[in-house]
């Protein structure tokens, strides 16, 4: 029928290499990092705290020469990573939350409660965002004492976090409105 070197279910030839599994697109890590912009960035600034701590231990203890700067740059670090890391709770959904009153109301109860609050989340994060984006212009002004970098930078932090969050938070409210509008039947 055909060449021996051909596959019966394409035009690949047998003998030619498979692809190499190693190798990606660029817009699928692109994609990939988009989906985990949050996990990735504490991700790092988890290893800044860790590296400047240690630097920070070694060079107090061992070398008996203290850094000035480890201190402000784990200070920092965790800041960005509290906020960065509210983004994330919110990405997957597990925020704290005290429902036991509202386990008591039927499942559709539940899920307008839940709009309920979640729209109530928005509004507050809006205004966050505006409120964060007053104070990183007032303190754009100010430098760190240590590292000597622009304070803007470590309150950044709040506007980026809270429009993560809105994004997130509004996501989940969209396939909570999805389920509310269901009929109870489907």
């Amino acid at each position: 029928m055909g060449s021996a070197d051909t596959d019966a279910i394409g035009s690949e030839t047998v003998g030619s290499p498979a692809p190499v599994a190693s190798t990606l697109a660029p817009w699928k890590v692109a994609v990939w990092v988009a989906g985990n912009v949050e996990e990735i960035i504490c991700a790092i600034l988890l290893a800044v705290m860790v590296v400047s701590v240690s630097s920070a231990v070694f060079c107090r203890y061992v070398l008996n020469a203290p850094l000035p700067w480890p201190e402000e740059l784990s200070r920092f670090a965790l800041v960005w990573m509290t906020f960065v890391g509210s983004a994330l709770a919110a990405k997957r959904n597990s925020h704290i939350l005290v429902d036991f009153f509202v386990s008591f109301l039927p499942e559709r109860g539940r899920i307008g409660m839940a709009l309920l609050v979640n729209a109530s989340l928005l509004a507050f994060l809006a205004l966050f965002f505006w409120l964060s984006l007053q104070i990183v212009q007032k303190s754009w002004v100010s430098v760190s004492p240590a590292l000597s970098i622009n304070m803007g930078f470590v309150y950044l932090s709040l506007p980026l976090s809270s429009v993560l969050m809105f994004a997130h938070l509004a996501r989940h409210t969209v396939d909570l409105a999805r389920q509310f509008a269901r009929p109870r039947g489907a």
